[in-house]
């Protein structure tokens, strides 16, 4: 009975194959994490783009008031970025502070979950801040009252 059964094999992988296949997962967890953190930061900036926009029309009438009462254009200028920029702070730094502790979610799949975190930090700022240009410039457009010359 014994001798028909087939020998047990033994599977041992070198150094080095199971340093590839650890290195191929936790690229391609890189490469998700980052793939949709920037599709949820461009969601989400949208979302908060539209959201602020959309409220602008009922917004205008304020600003005229500000503008009879004898406010200087340039005061409100800088009034709605200082707004906007609270508006677009608050959820960026939760987001920050968020990734920031859900990171050591990680550290069992990832060698250094921390490394070099300040490029994907770099990324999302340049991404947001732009977001908040475009937003600031369209709201300008919309409660603002053309100048004239």
């Amino acid at each position: 009975l014994e001798k028909n059964r087939e020998p047990k094999q033994e599977y041992l992988s070198s150094r080095y194959e199971s340093d590839s296949t650890w290195n191929i997962f936790s690229g391609g967890t890189v490469f998700v994490g980052l793939f949709l953190g920037c599709a949820f930061l461009a969601m989400m900036a949208s979302c908060l783009m539209f959201k602020v926009l959309s409220g602008a029309s009922n917004d205008i009438k304020r600003y005229e008031m500000l503008s009879k009462i004898g406010v200087r254009r340039s005061l409100i200028s800088r009034s709605i970025y200082v707004e906007m920029f609270l508006i677009f702070a608050f959820p960026a730094v939760i987001g920050m502070i968020h990734v920031l502790i859900g990171m050591r979610m990680f550290k069992g799949f990832l060698l250094a979950p921390y490394y070099k975190i300040w490029i994907p930090f770099a990324i999302f700022a340049v991404i947001y801040a732009s977001y908040y240009l475009i937003t600031v410039y369209l709201y300008k457009g919309i409660v603002l009252e053309k100048e004239k010359k």
